[in-house]
Parts: C-alpha cells; structure tokens; sequence
C-alpha cells in the first residue's frame, strides 16, 4: 500500500516523528546519524532503524535525492500551518474572452426574460395596492 493511496496522519506531538521532523523543518535536510546526533539521547540505538524506517513509511519524512533525510510535503504543510504561514491557493486561469455579438445569438424566450418592473426582492409597503383594488375606466371596466 503506497502513501499516496492512504489517509496520512499528523504525528503526536512530543513524539520523535513529530520532533526530528520540526528540526529537519527548521534546518533541511540531513543524513541519520547527525539527525540523532542532534536530537540527543531520546532513541535507543538498536531502534533507531526501525523508528526511521516507520516515520519513511507514514510519510512523515522522506528520502532526498542525495540519500539525506527531510520532512515531507505533508510535513512541512503542517508544520507551516503551525507556523502561521498560509500556501499560495491556486485560483485558476483567466477564461478567454468570448466573442461575444448580441446580434448573431436567438433572442431569450419571454418565460426568461425580466418583468416591465425589474426583478425587487424587496416590495416596499408604500407600493403594495390593499385587496380588491382596481382601476376603472370611463366605460366602467376594469383598465
């Protein structure tokens, strides 16, 4: 099962993973042994294999190019986040500008278009006629 096909999950604080990944955060990367060498004597050393390997296949750390350990993306996205420091979203591409000719396109259907009166959400009291009002005309009908 790789990492990308798994939920990863945030190591505890006061944990190892959580502390040698906040210095390599802090100061790049760096080969194993100065690693411990820094972090002083909080692992014994007949488990620092197994520890190392355990936060390579969380995904907590990973292997740089040249064979020195580093925090990894998620890592360091957490500890930026601990940090105060947003990423950069990515907002998307500026479209295109249409071609746009009122003339060449069909005119909107009347169910589509906007009432005389404009469209108010809003109807102020002043404007609403009481129940049975109407208008009458000269002959008597309704106008």
């Amino acid at each position: 099962m790789g990492i990308e096909t798994r939920k990863l999950r945030v190591a505890s604080r006061d944990t190892f993973p959580h502390t040698a990944g906040q210095y390599l955060y802090k100061h790049g990367p760096m080969i194993e042994r100065r690693l411990f060498e820094m972090m002083g004597d909080t692992v014994r050393a007949d488990g620092r294999d197994k520890l190392i390997h355990r936060c390579l296949r969380d995904g907590w750390f990973k292997v740089s190019d040249d064979g020195r350990l580093d925090c990894s993306e998620f890592a360091r996205a957490h500890y930026d986040k601990l940090a105060g420091i947003a990423p950069v979203e990515y907002i998307g591409q500026i479209a295109a500008p249409r071609e746009a000719n009122a003339y060449d396109r069909p005119p909107l259907r009347k169910a589509y278009m906007l009432n005389s009166r404009g469209s108010r959400s809003d109807i102020p009291a002043w404007s609403v006629r009481p129940a049975g009002f109407g208008f009458k005309n000269i002959a008597g009908g309704d106008a």
